[in-house]
Formats: structure tokens, sequence, C-alpha cells
């Protein structure tokens, strides 16, 4: 079977996936709260622990293929076998070097070493990525994986490490997305139960991986992938050139991923929990408080940020309307529904482009909440699709794989083979009117805290 394992930010998750995409048992592996600080402050031995404590919980013995994707772009400094040399510089840290005027996603972060952080980086054998330090681990070969050739300008280019002055011998070689970077090798730096042999598969970026395993990879699918971070992703034949989204490369050669960032929504709804003393609860009683809470009924606004457009980036937030009686589930209805209507935004300004938009397909943890998918379903007023495999970098993973070992011929033909949909979930419309309501008020309302905030700023 195949070992599907990504890294999140927050946690670490790995199934065992049959050749035919099913899911056959899953671990997930939970990272400590004080170590998601987005800083240079995240210890990269909970990769290896989480790796070997997946390993030891699904089972060794019936592994026939590895295949390893991560956040980023997040970057680590290492020795010649892969062990770090120093925490790693995160994708959602504020630490870079606005002088680096590059494409690249990494050479910023690797210029702030550099300087602030000079010895370590002239001991540094390697610079690598998250799925990368893995690879290097288990294999003794060291890259950086890019999806496709359009990708490399994002990674870096032999020009671009010369006209900085970077050590060329510190970056490795790029290699694409669903080759074999080696075999698990007997005398690797991580060792573990694995037999020596078994193919190791490059699947890089997690973000391209839940493209894959939710099968948005033909023009007019949308991926709505969900975890501290949320990225409504539409597949598209050209691109739009427009600043309210981002435009990249997709998976596939010759189509673009069209994006809307919302770059704080999981984290907080962790923030909401911790806030009333809910994180450790299970996520089924949360959802369950929040869904005895009416929809018509009176209870707050919560505005995330005061930055127009971008109102889901959660900094100097703000409760309106807060009334003696109102609990913690009225405030987590409000939480959920400022990022309902987050989402609602973002295919409005996708419709807004001449990109249509008909249903979502669904992953990361949200996917598994009923009750998330229904009011996300209400609020957008557009059909939910849930995947069999909930976690679509895993299944992103199995597609790669089983790809590498000549199963398909092509990612494509995996992911339309694998993807399998297992329910779809429909906007109920006396639900919908509620929020049609509701959405116009709250955006007519983030005008005026908008405008409040231009007049009366809160300090820095």
């Amino acid at each position: 079977m195949i070992l599907a394992v990504d890294i999140g930010t927050s946690s670490m998750k790995g199934g065992l996936i049959t050749k035919e995409g099913y899911l056959f048992s899953y671990h997930r592996v939970r990272f400590p709260l004080e170590s998601l600080k987005g800083d240079f402050s995240f210890s990269t031995e909970l990769w290896s622990q989480g790796f070997l404590e997946i390993l030891e919980t699904l089972g060794a013995s019936k592994v026939s293929v590895v295949a390893i994707s991560g956040n980023g772009p997040t970057m680590v400094a290492a020795n010649a076998q892969g062990k770090p040399l120093s925490p790693a510089l995160m994708w959602n840290s504020d630490l870079g070097d606005s002088s680096i005027h590059s494409s690249s996603y990494y050479l910023s972060k690797i210029n702030w070493l550099r300087e602030n952080e000079p010895q370590l980086y002239e001991k540094s054998d390697l610079f690598l990525s998250c799925p990368e330090i893995l690879y290097t681990q288990l294999t003794g070969r060291s890259v950086m994986v890019a999806p496709q050739e359009g990708y490399i300008p994002y990674i870096w280019s032999d020009s671009e490490l010369e006209r900085f002055h970077f050590r060329k011998s510190a970056f490795p070689e790029i290699v694409h997305m669903g080759s074999v970077v080696a075999p698990v090798s007997e005398n690797a730096f991580l060792k573990t139960s694995l037999k020596p042999g078994i193919p190791v598969v490059a699947c890089g970026s997690d973000f391209i991986a839940s493209l894959i395993g939710s099968g948005a990879m033909k023009p007019g699918r949308i991926c709505d992938r969900a975890g501290t971070s949320e990225g409504i992703n539409y597949c598209a034949s050209a691109a739009i050139g427009d600043s309210r989204v981002r435009e990249l490369p997709h998976a596939v050669k010759g189509l673009v991923n069209i994006s809307a960032i919302l770059s704080s929504t999981g984290s907080l709804f962790e923030w909401y929990r911790q806030l009333t003393g809910q994180e450790k609860n299970n996520y089924k009683e949360t959802m369950d408080g929040v869904n005895a809470v009416p929809a018509s009924q009176g209870h707050p606004f919560f505005f995330p940020s005061m930055k127009g457009e971008n109102l889901w980036e959660f900094k100097k937030g703000l409760f309106s309307g807060l009334e003696p009686g109102q609990g913690k589930f009225e405030l987590g209805r409000s939480v959920m529904e400022a990022i309902g209507f987050a989402v609602r935004r973002s295919l409005e300004i996708f419709e807004e482009l001449d990109l249509p938009v008909h249903e979502l397909r669904v992953s990361g943890g949200q996917a598994k909440s009923p009750v998330w998918n229904q009011m996300k379903a209400d609020i957008t007023g557009k059909t939910m699709l849930i995947p069999e495999i909930e976690d679509a970098e895993l299944l992103g993973c199995a597609c790669l794989a089983a790809t590498a070992l000549g199963i398909y011929n092509s990612v494509s033909e995996a992911s339309e083979d694998l993807v399998k949909i297992k329910h779809e979930i429909h906007p109920r419309k006396e639900f919908s009117d509620i929020y049609d309501i509701k959405y116009r008020r709250y955006r007519r309302a983030c005008e005026s805290v908008v405008s409040f905030y231009r007049d009366y700023p809160v300090s820095e």
C-alpha cells in the first residue's frame, strides 16, 4: 500500500491508501501549541518524530511506496545528511529580506538567515523545504520539488543564485512532482522500520497535492482547501490578471490556478475555541453547540480585520452587537459566519471575473464537519462536494505515487480515477434566504467598520 504523509502547520497526517484510492488506515499527530508561533522557532524534529509515530501506528510492513507532501514556502538549514541545524523559517513567518527582489518564495528567507544568522548560514550544507527534509533523511538524496516547469521561478534559478551571491552547492537539484527521489536507504539518517529499497516519491507542496487529491484538475473545478489557512482554488484555462486573486501555474501544464487566500480561517477558529475554554473539547461538541443557535437569532457580527477586502486576515478584530445572555456558542456562530462570508465574497470575485461557480470540492479538517459544510453551502448558495478522503493532500500523494509506479500514464488520469465524491451537500433555501439578508448587512457593516478604523486607528 501507499504510505501518504502530509506535513501541515499545526499537525501531520498519514494514511495507508490502496492503489484503488481507498483509505485503509489513518493517523494524525498534533504539534504542540507553543510550536506554532510562525517565527524562527518551529522545531523541525517534530516532522521526523511525527513520521516515525505515523509509521509505527500504521505499520511499516504494509508499505510498498512512500509519498510525502508538506507546507511551504518553509525553509530549513541542514547538514549534508538532512539533519536540521536550526528551527524552520515557516511559510507564515514574517521573517524575510525585502531587498531580495525575486519571484522565488525561498531566497528572501535564506538571505534573512545570511544577514541575521551568518554563522549558521556558513555552516549549512543544504537549504531545504518541509517535505524535502524527510526525503533527504530517508534516502540520502537532496532535492527540491517543482510541480512542473512553470514553478521553477518560484523556487530558484542558477542565474538568481549568482546574482545574489549564494553558494550554489547548498541549493539542491530541482525535480518534478511525481518523480521517484530515491529508494529508502539502509544508511538513512532517519532510522525507520521501512524496508530499504522502497521508493520515496516527490510530492512537494501540499497545496498542489490537494488540487490533485480533490480532483480540481479541469477548468471550472474548485478546491476549497481549509487548514490553518484556507485557499479557494479555481482551475482556469487562462490567467486573469486581477490583483484581488493570486495566480500561479496549475499542476497541469497549460492551466492556471486562480486562488483567493483566506489566511487565518483555521487559526481563527482555534483562537475562538481557546478564548471560550473549548480547546480540550472535541470539535463535534463545539459544532453541535453552534448549530443549536438559530441562524435567524440575533447574535454578534465578527470582523476579523479592518483591511477592506481582506477582512479574513485575523488582525485587530472586532465583535459588534454583544448583548447579555449571549455565550460561547453565539460567539462561535459569529466567527463561523464571518469565515463563511469571506468564502462567499471570494466566490463573488471569481464570478465578477467571469469564472462561474457551481460547486466546491472541500478538503481538510473543515470537510469532516457536516455542520460546517452545511453552513458553508447555505451561506454561499453553492453545493459542497465531500470526497471519500477528506484530507485531499493524502490522496494527491497517492495519485502521484501511483503515477510514479506506472499504474497511470499521468497524474490527471490518476486523479480522475481515484478521487471519489462521497456525498453532496446542497444549500437549503430557507437558510440561504436568511443568509442573503445577513450577508448584505455584513458587507454594509464592513464598510462602516473600515471607515471607523481609518478615522480612529487602533495603535500598532
